[in-house]
């Protein structure tokens, strides 16, 4: 007891430091409606929870942030966090503060003895993250991404807030700007194509990892912003579900998106039930296509605009024609991550057929 005690008081003598009349503080509004005093200047952060080391990876703030948790060392297949891509050599000569995950509390003291000035939360609630500010005595903002599966107004207040308070203003205007230029300009294509659209299906989508072609999304976000309907439903606050093979074969879609996360368990139950896939006309014509998983620790937004850009350039291949899809999707990536990416990196955006993913 004493020892906790004395690790509290060392916390609250640590944060206290900022507002000692020596630094200049400031009051903000986080994500969660909590008043919190920050820094002026802030040059030492940390990141904690889903998707939260992505918006400072956006901000390109990484020189800022002091420890990660365990969980952004992980190596994953598939593009599943293109930001891990991006940071990967910062990300090896950080300090771990903790496991990581959704809920999960940091190492107080091996936060501490990195020194941050502010504390970044994300899927922390709001008696956890006051714990945490008490615990540590440092500031600590919640963020959130709103509901998953969709890059929601929560996400860019958070992205907002996050680059008022470490001084990356522009950088998160410029990002803001983007989307909405991006949008407007898959908008104006989409309004020019023929309509209706082919009826098509996203299946294979990652949840909690790699699935097979039961997974899907009622409203698939990159689909939504090329006003692509998913034929297992279209509402934007749709969640993630499981379908039948009747289903699908009732809804016989035209065009096929599978998430590339998925593809290995496509391949296993393509060889269990091959007169099931045959069935489908998508699969008879080879109209199947691949796209990136834009859900890993939240929303890879770099992913799900790339994703967009090639489903619209797969159903309205008229309106996109002028357009190179590999130079839109690589300026994609290295505006948001700074990473090139080509044919050759990405395990996405290409024809595919059953036959073949079964003989890999």
């Amino acid at each position: 007891m004493k020892a906790r005690n004395l690790f509290i008081l060392l916390g609250l003598l640590l944060g206290s430091l900022f507002l000692d009349g020596r630094t200049e503080a400031r009051e903000i509004i986080d994500l969660a409606e909590r008043q919190v005093i920050v820094p002026d200047r802030v040059d030492r952060i940390v990141a904690l929870g889903p998707g939260a080391l992505r918006l400072a990876t956006y901000l390109q703030a990484i020189d800022q942030v002091v420890g990660i948790e365990e969980l952004e060392l992980k190596p994953l297949p598939d593009f599943f966090r293109p930001y891990s891509e991006a940071i990967r050599r910062e990300l090896t000569q950080l300090p771990c503060i903790g496991s990581g995950g959704a809920g999960k509390l940091p190492d107080c003291e091996a936060l501490l003895a990195c020194r941050p000035q502010v504390i970044f939360v994300i899927g922390l609630d709001y008696r956890q993250s006051e714990n945490l500010q008490a615990k540590t005595g440092i500031p600590t903002v919640i963020l959130s991404y709103g509901k998953l599966g969709v890059w929601r107004q929560e996400a860019t207040r958070s992205l907002t807030l996050m680059g008022e308070i470490i001084g990356r203003r522009e950088r998160a205007a410029a990002i803001t700007a983007y989307l909405e230029k991006t949008q407007a300009e898959l908008r104006d294509l989409c309004r020019g194509a023929a309509h209706p659209s082919p009826r098509v299906y996203f299946g294979g989508l990652a949840y909690k990892g790699g699935r097979g072609y039961e997974s899907t999304e009622n409203g698939y976000f990159p689909g939504q912003l090329v006003e692509a309907e998913n034929v297992a439903g279209s509402d934007p606050n749709g969640d993630h579900l499981f379908i039948d093979q009747e289903k699908l074969l009732q809804w016989d879609p035209e065009i096929i998106f599978l998430d590339s996360s998925g593809l290995s368990q496509i391949a296993l139950q393509y060889l269990q039930n091959q007169r099931f896939f045959e069935l489908l006309r998508a699969v008879r014509e080879n109209h199947l296509y691949t796209v990136l998983p834009y859900n890993q620790y939240n929303t890879n937004l770099e992913s799900a605009l790339a994703n967009a850009w090639f489903i619209g350039s797969r159903l309205y291949p008229q309106s996109f024609a002028k357009l190179c899809i590999d130079t839109k999707i690589d300026e994609i990536f290295r505006f948001f991550l700074n990473l090139r990416v080509d044919g050759a990196t990405l395990p996405a955006f290409q024809p595919v057929t059953l036959k073949n993913l079964a003989c890999r």
